[in-house]
């Protein structure tokens, strides 16, 4: 299959997700949509934030202080540095009680694109290092950011699907989909501030 098959046939895929608006505050847009991968809806967030997309990628894959604005992460660290810009993670998202904690295990990559814009990719390596008892090991979490210089900062499109796994029920876990990427947007804005 050649390459503009693959990616029209992924932009229409990409097309055909129903993105529907869920909140909109403070110039940041939360969108949800239906996948089918898991019963855990996927959000894509559109924003525009004073800083330069470099600055705000440095912030995104700073494993050392990112805990600080995004919600719920309790800590990251780096499990293997394979370029400059590319790496595995692992990070621990805490999740309310009764549930256990989360620990997710990441490949990342960052891009610089033409025109100035860069991507972050992001998807699981879930067998990159063995589970523990101490948290439930999430086998989905795939996602990106794109950062694309507009005026004098950035428009952002960060869009994530995550299924937190084990006990958590779709439904508890689809509650909180809206509201922490919101949350963690907003902290990015003020953290970047700093």
């Amino acid at each position: 299959m050649n390459l503009a098959l693959v990616t029209m046939i992924s932009i229409c895929a990409f097309l055909q997700s129903n993105w529907e608006l869920k909140k909109e505050k403070d110039g940041i847009k939360v969108y949800l949509a239906n996948s089918d991968e898991s019963k855990i809806k996927q959000f894509k967030v559109k924003t525009y934030i004073d800083a330069k997309p470099r600055e705000i990628a440095d912030a995104v894959i700073d494993l050392d202080n990112n805990y600080k604005w995004f919600v719920n992460v309790e800590k990251a660290e780096l499990l293997e540095q394979l370029g400059n810009d590319e790496f595995i993670f692992r990070q621990v998202i805490q999740v309310p009680f009764p549930f256990k904690d989360r620990e997710v295990i990441e490949y990342c990559v960052v891009k610089d694109l033409p025109n100035g814009v860069v991507r972050i990719e992001l998807k699981e390596d879930s067998t990159f290092i063995p589970e523990t008892d101490d948290y439930v090991r999430m086998l989905m979490s795939r996602g990106y950011w794109i950062l694309t210089p507009s005026g004098d900062g950035t428009d952002i499109e960060y869009s994530l699907l995550a299924d937190p796994g084990g006990n958590i029920p779709a439904w508890l876990a689809n509650q909180f989909i809206v509201n922490n990427p919101f949350k963690t947007i907003r902290g990015l804005r003020e953290y970047l501030k700093k």
